[in-house]
């Protein structure tokens, strides 16, 4: 299952990347939200094999989830991947600046199962795709203008 959007920042490249790759900020968001995640590595810059390990709550059941950098190459592009049982997920951020004070940002997620019970999981979701578009499309814009703001300052 493929979701993608496309979104602009009034900011340069290098500020718009910085912002909205910034993986410190993210981790912050998410232990505020009362995800519980852990670093499973050692690297002090961000970079291929930074990773990270916890427990997602979802309908009441508790499902382990590691994910990590896959590719890190500033200001162009991030991505990262995340394993949580037989479904595992890509994040991908490209960047492009289609002028020197603007920035282009193109995010696409990629939800692929490899075991039934999670296959029909999938196929379920599938009859709600409209609705999960313009979720997603809603997140991650809320997101990019929190980053362009950040940029900005």
């Amino acid at each position: 299952m493929k979701f993608s959007c496309q979104e602009d920042i009034d900011a340069p490249l290098e500020a718009a990347f910085a912002a909205v790759a910034d993986l410190d900020y993210i981790e912050r968001q998410l232990l505020r939200r009362g995800i519980e995640i852990m670093r499973t590595d050692a690297l002090v810059e961000p970079g291929p094999g930074m990773g990270w390990a916890g427990d997602l709550s979802w309908r009441g059941q508790i499902f382990p989830v590691t994910a990590q950098v896959a590719d890190w190459a500033p200001p162009d592009m991030a991505q990262m991947s995340a394993l949580s049982g037989s479904l595992s997920a890509e994040l991908q951020a490209r960047f492009t600046a289609p002028s020197r004070g603007s920035t282009r940002t193109r995010i696409g997620l990629t939800i692929t199962a490899s075991g039934f019970r999670d296959r029909m999981l999938l196929q379920t979701l599938k009859l709600a795709k409209p609705r999960l578009d313009r979720q997603f499309s809603q997140i991650v814009s809320t997101y990019i203008r929190d980053a362009g703001r950040r940029a900005a300052a």
